[in-house]
């Protein structure tokens, strides 16, 4: 292995250790930068760290400027990767060091920019996602993009699932993304009008709207929230459910019941409900204050056939 160590690594969720375990293969790992209150981020890289001996430096948001500049100042890196890192780097330093600060992001660009493009992607029922990795601009999410990447979405990956899949795709496109920037390629403008900026999910982003969203819709909104949210709201006099996992079932003939009526709840046949547009769901797993589990377990709290889920 040629050792290089010339890249700094910002980063705040496990979706960057195998890009960081990577580029630590190809010889080009320096120094890891983590927020100092990331418990669980921090964990993996002390141990990684002690391991192989590469710089760990905990971050601070009111320091981050003049951290900074003394990890350029002592490392002189090549490239500084942010990988999920959650504050924006200035632009005074982006000036300073053109060609220098580049994002991962994971979620196909422009489209999709904001902070959580796996969510909007699951949710919206894409057909695809992938990574983006730009350059940083002084705004967020618009730098040019250097290299993109997707990866094909079908119904049943949760979110979970996805930033696992995303996360070694981050790792995979390492060699030819060096070589990109190796040959100053400074990238693609993005089409500003594909844009769409997403906040970060709110409560009613992540609340099963009973009336007007169909099965579908619901899986997709429930494969979205898990497992970083434990599921989808809902409510059933009083009780706070969130649905985790549900699949779809073939509904024949024409069903009047309301949206978010149960049809069926017991353990031979789990627990059915009524959507929007006359579809249906089994609900496999739902978690409440008391723990995850089975759907038809809610009979314990004494919810019965023909009663109703509420929106929040």
């Amino acid at each position: 292995m040629s050792t290089i160590n010339d890249i700094v690594v910002l980063c705040n969720n496990r979706m960057a250790f195998p890009a960081i375990q990577a580029l630590y293969a190809l010889g080009r790992l320096h120094t890891i930068g983590v927020p100092i209150e990331n418990e669980d981020v921090k964990a993996f890289c002390i141990h990684f760290a002690s391991q192989t001996g590469i710089n760990l430096i905990w971050i601070e948001k009111s320091k981050l400027k003049n951290q900074l500049e003394e990890i350029i100042k002592i490392s002189n890196p090549k490239y500084i990767f942010t990988m999920t890192f959650p504050w924006k780097i200035s632009e005074e330093i982006i000036k300073q060091h053109s060609n220098l600060f580049y994002n991962f992001h994971y979620g196909l660009l422009p489209e999709m920019r904001g902070a959580d493009p796996v969510f909007e992607s699951i949710k919206k029922q894409k057909k695809e996602t992938g990574i983006s990795v730009h350059s940083i601009d002084k705004e967020i999410d618009k730098g040019k993009i250097i290299l993109k990447k997707t990866f094909p979405l079908h119904a049943d990956l949760t979110h979970g699932m996805v930033c696992t899949n995303l996360s070694y795709l981050a790792s995979h496109i390492l060699p030819e993304l060096l070589t990109v920037l190796h040959l100053n390629d400074e990238g693609i403008t993005q089409d500003e009008t594909k844009a769409q900026y997403y906040k970060k999910p709110t409560i009613t982003d992540v609340s099963i709207q009973w009336e007007n969203q169909d099965s579908k819709s619901i899986q997709a909104l429930v494969n979205a929230c898990n497992p970083w949210n434990k599921g989808a709201y809902t409510q059933w006099n009083g009780l706070n459910v969130r649905i985790v996992e549900v699949s779809q079932i073939d509904s024949s003939g024409i069903n009047s019941k309301t949206p978010g009526t149960i049809l069926e709840i017991n353990e031979n046949n789990g627990l059915i409900i009524q959507c929007y547009d006359n579809t249906q769901l089994r609900i496999n797993t739902v978690y409440t204050d008391e723990g995850f589990m089975s759907g038809h377990k809610l009979l314990a709290f004494g919810i019965k056939n023909g009663e109703q889920f509420a929106s929040l």
